[in-house]
C-alpha cells in the first residue's frame, strides 16, 4: 500500500500541473474514492500498531518477571516488527494529509 498512496500522490500532483478543467471533477471523485481506501488502510494500521506495542510491554513484562530467555527473544521480535509497523503508518499517515491538500487544490484550481 505504500507504493500505492505515493503513485497517487504523484497523479494528484501531475494533475494538479497538467490537467484541465473538464476531467477536473473526474479526477475529484477518483481522488476521493482512492484517499477512503487510504484512511481505512491507516485506521487498521493504526490498530495493529497499537496491538503490537501492547503485546510487546506485556512480553516485557513477564520477561522481567519470569527471567525466561524466550520471552526476551519473543520481546525482540514483536520490538522489531512495531518499528515497522511504526515506519509504515507514518508514511501513510503523511501521505493521506498531503492528499488533503492536493485534493483542496485541485478543487480550487
Amino acid at each position: 500500500m505504500g507504493k500505492e498512496i505515493i503513485n497517487k500522490v504523484k497523479e494528484a500532483e501531475d494533475f494538479l500541473q497538467n490537467g484541465t478543467e473538464m476531467e477536473k471533477q473526474d479526477f475529484l471523485e477518483y481522488l476521493s474514492r482512492w484517499i477512503g481506501y487510504f484512511q481505512h488502510e491507516r485506521f487498521v494500521h493504526l490498530m495493529v500498531t497499537l496491538f503490537f506495542a501492547l503485546f510487546s510491554m506485556l512480553i516485557l513484562f513477564a520477561f522481567i518477571y519470569f527471567a525466561n530467555i524466550m520471552f526476551g527473544l519473543l520481546f525482540l521480535i514483536f520490538v522489531i516488527t512495531t518499528c515497522f509497523y511504526i515506519k509504515h503508518y507514518y508514511l501513510l499517515e503523511n501521505k493521506t494529509q498531503y492528499l488533503y491538500t492536493l485534493y483542496d487544490r485541485i478543487s480550487k484550481k
